[in-house]
Order: structure tokens, then sequence, then C-alpha cells
């Protein structure tokens, strides 16, 4: 049992990783508590699947595929950009108006994809199949490189941040932005460019969990609960936090799922964000 929490929580802790990232990171430089991220998840998931249902047409699969998870970031990224341009930016300076006006967006997508899709869940076709066992733990190909895109990607992000003359520009954003904007920066565009990555990991997220799971309109709400979770174990703003935090309750996601049920494994969630404000409200690696 314990090879199998280590195997498959550390499997789902790096596409939680991919989200949870995403949603610090705006949070840690633009401020913006971001309530439609979940959305961006599930959407990803959906944009992809159409997308290779086009491509596959005249394509092959593996190639279909590849495309599809592209065209789902950037649009997904796009869209993300458009809320923020449109809606977020007017009132960015009223933390409770972001939250009223991205959950806004988040439920009026969920509702377009309920129009267009119903409640019918959908998956998207794995790149490869078969598998092998890990620990004596049957593992499926797809898993493992859902794995390794996860964990490339979030090292690519590590070293975009702290390497690039953007990612410093975003780094100094954080720490202060109105330091940042006297010394040259354009915060304006460093927090679009930011709204734009924390969507695009979300979407790379929701089409990796498609291919293993199955992902539906109200998908959204449950990533939302895990990626609040992880923010809050990890710290408000600590990206790297919030990857520890992925890892640790994706290893209790599998752990109550395997014991009981996974219905359990949202109540266990907001169970440790409760505890997490009442003990430790800076979480892991946030700041007082």
């Amino acid at each position: 049992m314990l090879a199998e929490i280590l195997v498959l929580g550390s499997i789902i802790g790096g596409i939680w990783a991919l989200v949870a990232s995403g949603f610090s990171l705006v949070f840690g430089v633009a401020r913006v508590l971001n309530f439609a991220h979940g959305t961006y998840f599930a959407l990803g998931a959906y944009v992809a699947l159409v997308a290779y249902e086009i491509f596959s047409k005249s394509l092959p699969v593996e190639i279909s595929l590849i495309l599809a998870a592209i065209i789902a970031c950037l649009a997904v990224g796009a869209i993300s950009v458009a809320v923020y341009v449109l809606t977020v930016r007017p009132v960015r300076a009223y933390e409770v108006m972001v939250i009223l006006v991205t959950l806004a967006v988040a439920l009026l997508v969920k509702e377009i994809l309920l129009s267009i899709f119903s409640d019918v869940s959908i998956s998207i076709p794995p790149f490869v199949s078969g598998c092998i066992y890990i620990a004596g733990i049957p593992v499926t190909y797809t898993r493992i490189i859902a794995f390794t895109i996860a964990v490339s990607v979030i090292v690519a992000m590590d070293l975009f941040i702290n390497r690039t003359r953007l990612g410093k520009e975003i780094l100094a954003v954080s720490q202060d932005s109105e330091a940042a904007m006297l010394v040259g920066i354009d915060v304006e565009r460093v927090f679009v460019f930011v709204m734009f990555l924390s969507a695009a990991l979300a979407a790379i997220g929701g089409v990796l969990y498609a291919q293993i799971y199955a992902v539906n309109p109200m998908t959204a709400l449950r990533v939302l609960i895990y990626a609040f979770a992880i923010v809050i174990l990890g710290g408000l703003g600590s990206v790297r936090g919030s990857v520890l935090a992925a890892f640790i309750i994706g290893y209790m996601q599998v752990a109550v799922s395997t014991l009981f049920a996974s219905e359990w494994a949202e109540v266990v969630a907001m169970l440790a964000i409760i505890a997490i404000l009442v003990v430790r409200p800076q979480g892991l690696m946030g700041v007082e």
C-alpha cells in the first residue's frame, strides 16, 4: 500500500504542482486570487479534445495530440489574458471585487461547457498504451509521461524565472511592484505575462489529467479546492512551496482514496486548509 501511495501520489502530485504553481505565481506577482484558475484546467482539457478530433482526421494520433496540447495551452492562456484585461484589471485594487469577478467568470465558463458538452465526462486519448511495474505497482506509460512532462515544465519554469531577464523582472515585481516600476520595469506587461503563464500551466495540467482520469465541467471546482489547499499549505505566493505542497497533497489524496473512498479526498483537503490556517497561516515556505 505504501508503494502505491508513493508511486501514484507522485504522479497526481506532479499534475497538481503545475496547477498550484500557476495559481501561486499569479497571487505572488499580481496579488490576484484567481477563482477561475480551476476553470482554465478544465477548459484546457476540452480545447485539447476538440483540437485533437479536428487534427486526427488528417494527421497521426501522436502529432494530433501534441498539436492539440499546444493549442490548448495557447488558447487558454489567451483567454486568461482577455479575462484579466477586460474584467480583472479594472477592479484589481479591490480584492473582494477580484474574487467576485473571477468567480463569475468561472461560473460562466462552466455553464458554457455544460451547454455545449453537457455533464458527460470526457477523456483525451493517451500518447501511448501499455504499462510497467514499479515496486510491484502497475503504472501505465501515460502516467509516467504525464509525471515526466509535469516535472520538466516545473523545472523549466523555475529556471526561466531565476535565469532570464523577464523572469528576474517577475521576481522584482513580486517583491515590490512600485519599486520595479521606478527602475523602468513595465509592471503591467509582467502582470499580463504571468496571467498567460499561469493559465497555460493549468491547461497543461488539464490535458495530462484528462489522459489519466476523466474531466467534466464540475472538475473545475475540485481542482480549485486542491489548488487552494496546496497554496495555503505551501504558502501564498511561494511557487516552490506550492510545488512541495502539491506532492504532499497528492500523497494524501491517494492515501485517502485507497483507505476510504475518493469522495473523501476533497473533504480532507478542505480540513487541511482549515487546519493550516489555524496552526501555520503562512504555510510551509511563506512569510508572516
